[in-house]
Order: structure tokens, then sequence, then C-alpha cells
């Protein structure tokens, strides 16, 4: 509580907020986001310790990455180059074995259990195999981690393993397959087009422009699309 208002009242001063009761009712959701969020990962149990926090690797370094962050790239699955930052990384007090966790602010998906999700999902593996290769220590798996009463403190865990990581080269073959090509079609999944900040550009008729296109061009996007 005592940081939550230390910040909150730094930004109130730089950002002068028009409607002081909005703010304040802003600033009480995100207290009560904390403390569930707090409560879950007490309620998670002791068998995860953090051991890395916002692990940046092929970024430059600043105050607000963990101290054993790297500008090295990592390089995962023969070949593919990775920069990003990891939120959190945890040890297994048994298995000394990695958990990486990207953190998320949305609504979970309704699937129980994913992998790539129609290559809309990457981070789990990504991340998991970055950190892997830089850290030099096994990774169990990657997860998401919906962590606020929107997201219902949700988890989704995504095994680091054979089987998920040909999975994810099917995505990689794909858009190497596209790239390649030079085809990147604008083939929109259904009801995307509601929440996509280009809607403007493109506008709201995608979706039916789509069922004119040659379908057996977008074979390789149907096949991606059908990966949990």
């Amino acid at each position: 509580d005592e940081v939550l208002n230390q910040v909150a009242e730094r930004y109130r001063q730089e950002l002068a907020p028009a409607i002081p009761r909005v703010w304040r009712s802003e600033i009480e959701g995100l207290r009560a986001d904390l403390k569930g969020w707090l409560r879950e990962v007490v309620l998670a149990g002791p068998s995860w310790v953090p051991h890395r926090f916002e692990f940046a690797f092929g970024l430059e370094a600043g105050p607000d990455r963990d101290p054993d962050s790297t500008t090295r790239e990592a390089e995962v699955l023969n070949g593919i180059r990775l920069r990003g930052s990891i939120d959190l990384v945890e040890k297994h007090r048994e298995s000394g074995h990695l958990r990486v966790t990207d953190h998320k602010t949305g609504r979970a998906p309704r699937e129980p259990s994913i992998v790539v999700k129609g290559g809309e999902i990457l981070q789990p593996i990504l991340y998991g195999l970055a950190a892997e290769q830089l850290l030099g220590e096994t990774v169990d798996s990657g997860q998401l981690f919906f962590c606020t009463r929107r997201g219902d403190y949700k988890r989704l865990n995504v095994p680091i393993n054979a089987g998920t990581c040909d999975r994810f080269k099917v995505v990689l073959e794909a858009v190497d397959r596209a790239v390649r090509e030079g085809f990147l079609p604008a083939a929109p999944r259904e009801k995307a087009c509601s929440y996509c900040d280009y809607r403007p550009i493109c506008g709201p008729y995608e979706e039916r422009r789509i069922t004119r296109k040659y379908k057996t061009r977008l074979a390789d996007l149907s096949q991606l699309r059908g990966l949990p």
C-alpha cells in the first residue's frame, strides 16, 4: 500500500489528472489487482523461488533490468536470433530447473491448455529456450500469468520439450515460407478486426474480403491457426 501510494502520488503530480475521482478509482483498481496478485503467489506455495527479474537479452543495459541481463542475443532452434526481456525466471527448490513467466493484464484464453494458440502465443516457448541458452540451465516450462482480476489470476503453462518445440517449428516454417515468397496476406481470423488498432486503415470489411481470396494460398495460415 505504501509503495503504491508513493508511486501514485508522484504520477499524479506529473500528469495532473483532469478528473480526480476517476484517477482515484483507477488507483484503487490497481491496488485490488496487486493484492490479488500477491495472494495468488503466496497460495502457489514455496516450490518456485524467484531467480531473475526483467532478465533482458540483446538489449541495452538499464537500471530497471536484472543485473545479470546481457546485451548478447539468444540463438535458439538452429539459428533463430532473439532479443527481449523476460518478466520473471524462477528456480524449483528441489530439481533446480527453471520456469519463465510472462505477466499479462488482459483476459485469459478460454482454452484449458495451449502451446502456440494458432501462432498467437509464442512467448512461453521463445523465452524458455532463450533462458535455457543464455543461463545454461534446464528450463521446464514457460507460463503466461494473467495476474489481474480481469484475467482471473489464471496461469497457462507450456512445457518445454521435444513435442512442443516441434509444434513451434511449424510456426517458424510457415513464417519463413511467407517471407521467402513475399506473400503476407491480410487474412484476419474471425472477429479479429473488432479489436485491431489498424482498423481505421483497413476498414471494417477485411474479414468479408478474405472470402474472395485464393484459399489454396492460405493453406499454411489455416494449418497454423489449427495448432493448439
